[in-house]
């Protein structure tokens, strides 16, 4: 209710600043209606008023007010929805940047740092950004994120760690094979037996001399020579398979065969026969193949007789100074497969005089086998041909000059596999 109005015969009084005359022309003969943007009620129907005593309130309200009201409050209530709404949706998109998009995010810059870093791959985000036109071409260097300088800083860490325990290890391992190599080393640098024990001039004794290069800190060629009796010495020379730690851990394991049966080494066949029994049996828990080939001889300074057996090894040269001639002692066919590979295998022999004089020259493939830069070998031919040449050298000038001959053809090609050359002369001159 916005107005009222007392009605009384001297008109209407307290009518809100209404227009009096026109309310009474509006009204009269009405209960209700519209006059001027006013509702009114409450007045008798008649024709002529006579006014004396006031009859009746009327009360008044301007038209259309509860219209607007009602649109006032259905505006407000618009507002605060939208705005509700808005805070809604802005609340909703920082939950889901913050609880999904964010990790998404940087597991993305994660991938693509370690395509860049540890793969060095192009990066894979950039090119989607350089596709979207979000990149800037013009820009030298993206600026690492958070999760980027945290995984380059933990990377630096990691290769720290790394490099250190490396050094560590190449350490303690350079160490173990340094004293693996003095020891294989001094194995074969050790003192040559005297054949015979006693010498008497005009008998025949034995000269020894040897050469050992391995192509690594270690390797799979060795040579053993064994006092068989006060006149008597059994020379084994082999060839384990490959080079380097593995082949020099088996060279361990067919010494200890040799020293198990120094005692049947009178007869060449018979060793080989059994060590290769032996070393067969010893193969069965490996997985891998390996094999080694090897030749013996034993020589008898008193008999004049050596007898030799060959186990898939290269034949030596026996340098016959008497008649000037190089030659090679090859055994009789069928020649035995190499130690390791069959094991019920039997192996044939050979023999010849020992003469005053006579040299025996064993080796390994590693020296007909060494190349130069052109890949040439340097091959039997060759060797045979350096022997010829130093026949009448003692057998430290005749290994010695073969060495020589081999590092001057490779000049300064690395050798590629290890090289063992053992020497043997025959001589009934008294040891100096």
């Amino acid at each position: 209710m916005v107005g009222s109005a007392v009605v009384t015969p001297d008109g209407f009084a307290n009518v809100a600043g209404e227009d009096e005359s026109g309310i009474e022309k509006a009204i009269a003969g009405r209960k209700s209606g519209r006059h001027g943007g006013l509702h009114f009620l409450g007045c008798e129907p008649t024709q002529t008023v006579c006014w004396g005593d006031p009859l009746r309130v009327v009360f008044l309200r301007k038209e259309g007010s509860a219209l607007w009201i009602a649109v006032g409050i259905l505006a407000a209530f618009s507002a605060v929805s939208g705005l509700a709404g808005r805070g809604w949706l802005v609340f909703c998109r920082r939950s889901f940047a913050r609880c999904v998009a964010a990790p998404q995010t940087e597991l993305l810059e994660a991938g693509d740092w370690i395509l860049r870093t540890a793969l060095s791959r192009p990066s894979a985000l950039k090119a989607v950004q350089d596709s979207a036109g979000g990149s800037d071409p013009h820009k030298a260097a993206v600026e690492a994120t958070a999760v980027q300088k945290e995984l380059q800083k933990w990377l630096h860490g990691l290769l720290k760690d790394l490099q250190e325990e490396y050094a560590s290890h190449t350490h303690e391992m350079q160490r173990d094979l340094g004293l693996a190599r003095d020891f294989q080393q001094a194995y074969m640098d050790r003192a040559y037996p005297k054949i015979p024990a006693v010498h008497v001039e005009g008998r025949l004794r034995l000269d020894f001399y040897h050469r050992y290069e391995p192509a690594l800190a270690l390797g799979g060629d060795f040579y053993n020579i064994m006092t068989l009796g006060p006149d008597c010495a059994g020379v084994f020379v082999s060839d384990v398979m490959g080079h380097g730690t593995r082949s020099a851990l088996i060279t361990a394991i067919i010494r200890t065969l040799i020293d198990d049966l120094e005692s049947q080494g009178r007869n060449a066949r018979h060793f080989l026969t059994e060590m290769n029994r032996q070393f067969c049996g010893l193969l069965k828990s490996v997985p891998n193949p390996l094999f080694a080939s090897a030749f013996y001889m034993v020589a008898d300074t008193t008999a004049h007789v050596a007898t030799y057996s060959s186990a898939g090894h290269p034949a030596p040269f026996h340098l016959r100074r008497s008649v000037g001639r190089v030659m090679r002692m090859e055994v009789p066919m069928p020649r035995g497969a190499a130690l390791g590979m069959i094991p019920d295998e039997k192996y044939t022999g050979g023999y010849c005089r020992l003469t005053d004089g006579d040299v025996f020259v064993f080796f390994t493939d590693g020296v007909y086998e060494a190349h130069n830069t052109h890949g040439e070998e340097f091959g039997i031919a060759r060797m045979e041909d350096v022997l010829q040449r130093l026949m009448y050298k003692s057998a430290k000038e005749i290994v010695d000059g073969l060495m020589d001959a081999i590092a001057t053809f490779v000049s300064y090609e690395p050798i590629m596999d290890d090289i063992c050359i053992v020497a043997i002369e025959v001589t009934t001159k008294a040891a100096h």
